[in-house]
């Protein structure tokens, strides 16, 4: 029997992950869209994302070991990109009024999501989840509510 690996747990996670985000932010990246629209997804990004985003970087950093240099620089520099891309939001004054600005960053938040996604997958996902490190284990326990179920 084949250990089940790491990488359907993250693509599906990954999935959702990228679907609630492009529900709160495409909507209010529309040039139509109205400032409490942008405020909503501001506050989502300020909130339920960096939260997210930290348990992932926590299951990269346990997992660190498995990873290339390569592979860890590039996870680091995607996340710290995240961060950088979140807090831009925070810095532009009156964002919830300007539309371009706003679908701009959180456009970019977006492409940078799916590469960090994709990196994760790509580096931990070979990885089979019998063997991972019980920490680890624990925030994947905390990101996939099926695996904490499943008991695994």
């Amino acid at each position: 029997m084949t250990p089940e690996r790491l990488r359907p747990v993250l693509e599906r996670e990954h999935r959702q992950w990228i679907q609630e985000v492009v529900a709160v932010v495409e909507p209010a990246s529309r040039s139509d869209a109205g400032a409490w629209a942008r405020w909503n997804a501001l506050r989502y990004l300020q909130t339920s994302f960096p939260a997210r985003l930290d348990r992932e970087r926590r299951l990269v950093e346990g997992m660190a070991a498995d990873l290339t240099d390569d592979q860890r620089e590039i996870l680091w520099a995607l996340a710290e990109l995240l961060d950088a891309l979140r807090l831009q939001l925070d810095h532009l004054i009156g964002l919830c009024h300007q539309a371009p600005q706003f679908a701009l960053v959180t456009g970019k938040i977006l492409t940078t999501l799916r590469h960090w996604c994709r990196a994760v997958e790509e580096g931990l996902g070979p990885r089979a989840i019998a063997v991972m490190p019980r920490p680890s284990r624990e925030v994947l326990a905390l990101i996939d509510p099926e695996f904490a179920a499943a008991g695994a």
